[in-house]
């Protein structure tokens, strides 16, 4: 066999080799993680604070571990949510608050510029809290327990609701924007994000991993 045959060989067998390596060595420093051992998974495009390097980082995914080493999430406006569970087929999070009020987030919520949207089947309403004195709010409807005190009840009441009325003797406190029924009922602590990009939730259910290469989202191989 020709020698310059031989080493065109040889020479792609090495480039080979070396790309095999440096695939490798990224799905290593890409890899799951966990903030604790029971904790939720964290993979592409998910991404953990001070442990996943620079091209593991998918935009907007970014988890860090608190010190009891629950999982949290920080959407914009400073808005911090603990991480329950995340389903990478369906492409949802789900999220809860810390100390079991979801209702005190409501003001400061928004999902403008974050990768998220809201994943409510019972729907998305727009709210109007009101502070009121104890004895002027006697109804259940709207009252919010975990914002309240004894000599005052915060009330949330849905703006498009066909029972709607602005109570005269209460101050208007804040609108929100649109969120999930759920998270004012008083019943739930948490709800459901989804993610539409990336799109990996096809690839997780074939039983292989999504990752970075470059600025681009690649589809691995590689099974679980």
């Amino acid at each position: 066999m020709d020698n310059s045959l031989l080493l065109c060989i040889y020479l792609f067998c090495l480039l080979l080799l070396v790309n095999a390596k440096e695939f490798g060595a990224e799905l290593d420093e890409c890899k799951e993680t966990r903030c604790k051992h029971h904790g939720p998974t964290i993979r592409f495009p998910f991404w953990l604070k001070d442990h996943h390097p620079e091209h593991c980082r998918y935009p907007g995914f970014e988890l860090s571990c608190t010190e009891d080493k629950d999982t949290m999430l920080e959407l914009p406006r400073s808005v911090k949510l603990f991480v329950e569970h995340i389903n990478y087929t369906a492409q949802q999070i789900y999220v809860y608050d810390p100390v079991g009020c979801l209702p005190r987030q409501i003001e400061n919520l928004t999902l403008t510029a974050s990768p998220f949207q809201f994943a409510d089947l019972y729907g998305l309403y727009k709210y109007t809290f009101f502070n009121c004195s104890s004895d002027e709010w006697v109804y259940e409807n709207g009252f919010i327990p975990c914002l309240s005190n004894h000599g005052y009840k915060i009330v949330a009441l849905n703006k498009d609701g066909p029972a709607y009325y602005a109570p005269l003797s209460c101050p208007k406190m804040y609108d929100s924007i649109s969120v999930p029924y759920r998270s004012l009922s008083g019943y739930v602590n948490d709800f459901p994000l989804n993610w539409f990009k990336p799109i990996c939730g096809k690839c997780e259910a074939e039983g292989k991993k999504c990752g970075m290469k470059g600025k681009y989202v690649r589809n691995s191989m590689f099974t679980h």
